[in-house]
């Protein structure tokens, strides 16, 4: 490699910085977004869609974030989807009993199907249920996890009430989500995304960019977890989404 060829890279990196974080944040308002996912032509696009680089990335860094913690008993997964998370907590995290819980019935059986092909069935229980309503007993869950799905729940300060009822007393609620408040930088990638990239069924919908405008901002979410009986919060801002761990 020449001085030259060096010396683009290093430009390169250099305006991609400057795009990434000297761009200002976001300032909007809030848009509430439903994404649909009974709709089978909307989950086989999401399905299509989790396969993305970036959603790739998301679920390694979840999967380095739990390897932290005690790796026994039972974790629910809020939100599974098509069951990419779960799936590779069960390849990964051997002794986790696993639950996967979605309120849309078309896109858990693309994960129990995914369970399935992965020899897994029988180490992962699937169930339909809603965040404010969850079906297990009173202080029963070692872990709840939720991903890229705080920004469509109807009520969270509702849905942190229900988690801490089912969580044992020394149990962990982890969340991670878009920011709204991103910078400029990830809207126009989002934009660009929804509009050129992603399948047709999700661009009807204004998704990956109707999550975004979706989210709360780490200020919306302290005032949220501040109403909750939880009192061990930790919350962690990044460039385009937040980290939340919430201990009872």
């Amino acid at each position: 490699m020449n001085f030259l060829q060096i010396l683009l890279i290093i430009l390169g990196i250099i305006i991609a910085l400057i795009l990434i974080f000297g761009l200002p944040r976001k300032k909007n308002l809030r848009k509430p977004s439903i994404e649909g996912l009974d709709n089978p032509e909307v989950a086989a696009a999401f399905e299509k869609m989790t396969n993305f680089l970036p959603f790739k990335l998301l679920r390694r860094k979840i999967l380095s974030q739990l390897k932290l913690y005690k790796s026994t008993g039972k974790l629910v997964d809020l939100g599974c989807g098509s069951g990419n998370l779960i799936v590779e907590i069960a390849k990964n995290l051997l002794n986790l009993d696993l639950i996967g819980v979605d309120i849309s019935n078309e896109i858990l059986n693309l994960a129990k199907e995914r369970a399935f092909q992965n020899d897994l069935n029988k180490k992962i229980e699937f169930k339909i249920g809603n965040v404010e309503d969850l079906p297990f007993p009173d202080n029963s869950i070692d872990f709840l996890l939720s991903t890229l799905s705080l920004h469509h729940w109807q009520d969270p300060i509702r849905a942190f009430n229900e988690f801490f009822r089912v969580l044992k007393d020394d149990g962990t609620l982890l969340i991670f989500d878009f920011r709204r408040d991103a910078r400029k930088f990830f809207y126009g990638l989002l934009k660009f995304a929804t509009k050129i990239v992603v399948p047709k069924a999700l661009k009807r919908i204004n998704e990956p960019l109707g999550s975004l405008q979706a989210g709360y901002t780490p200020k919306e979410i302290n005032q949220m977890v501040s109403q909750s009986p939880f009192n061990n919060i930790e919350i962690e801002p990044f460039l385009a989404w937040t980290f939340i761990e919430m201990k009872k």
